[in-house]
C-alpha cells in the first residue's frame, strides 16, 4: 500500500498542470507592465493575426508559475498578479484570458474546462482573427500528446454564457437548466 501512495503523489506532482515554481511579484510586475504596454502598442500598428496571439501566449505564460492548490479557488487576474503570478491552470488560464482583454483582443476567448484521466483543466478556446477556433493550454503540457484523446469537454464559458457538454450515456455534466438555457450558443 505504500508503495501505492508514493507512486499516485509522484504521478500527481509529474503529471499535474505544470511544475511547481514560485515568482517574484516584485521583479515580475513590472516586466508584465511594461510587456503590456508594448503589446498595445504593437496592436494599435499592427492588428491582430494568429501568429502575434501565439507570440503573446507564448511570452504572457513564461511569467506564470504554477502552485498546486489544496483548496481549489479561481483567482481573478488581480489575485494572481498580487500572489506573485502564480496558480494552478484555471488561475493562470483566468489570467491570460485577462490579459487578452486588457490588450483589447476583439475577438471571443472562453475558458474550457476538460475532464483528463485523473484530473480536470482549464485551457483557452480563442476565436482567431483570421477565423475559426484554437484551444490553447497556457500552462506547460500536462497530457502527452498520445493522451490528449482521453480529454473530454465537460464545460465552456465567457462572460456572455455557458456551455454544458454532453457525457457518454447523454446527459449533461452541468444542471440541465442551465442546458436548456444556453442551447444553441457557441
Amino acid at each position: 500500500m505504500r508503495f501505492f501512495h508514493w507512486t499516485l503523489l509522484l504521478f500527481i506532482f509529474t503529471w499535474g498542470c505544470a511544475t511547481t515554481e514560485t515568482a517574484d511579484r516584485d521583479r515580475i510586475d513590472p516586466v508584465y507592465r511594461e510587456m503590456i504596454q508594448e503589446w498595445q502598442l504593437r496592436m494599435q500598428r499592427e492588428g491582430w493575426s494568429e501568429s502575434q496571439v501565439h507570440a503573446i501566449l507564448f511570452q504572457f505564460r513564461r511569467l506564470a508559475a504554477y502552485r498546486m492548490e489544496i483548496r481549489d479557488h479561481w483567482d481573478t487576474p488581480k489575485e494572481f498578479i498580487r500572489k506573485g503570478f502564480s496558480g494552478d491552470c484555471e488561475d493562470i488560464t483566468v489570467f491570460m484570458m485577462g490579459t487578452l482583454k486588457r490588450l483589447g483582443y476583439p475577438y471571443r476567448v472562453r475558458i474550457l474546462i476538460v475532464h483528463g484521466l485523473f484530473e480536470d483543466h482549464a485551457l483557452l478556446r480563442m476565436e482567431m482573427p483570421e477565423g475559426g477556433w484554437k484551444i490553447y493550454d497556457v500552462v506547460p503540457r500536462n497530457v502527452p500528446i498520445r493522451e490528449a484523446s482521453l480529454l473530454k469537454p465537460v464545460v465552456e464559458f465567457d462572460e456572455k454564457g455557458m456551455n454544458w457538454f454532453p457525457t457518454q450515456a447523454g446527459t449533461s455534466y452541468g444542471p440541465e437548466k442551465a442546458n436548456s438555457r444556453i442551447a444553441g450558443q457557441n
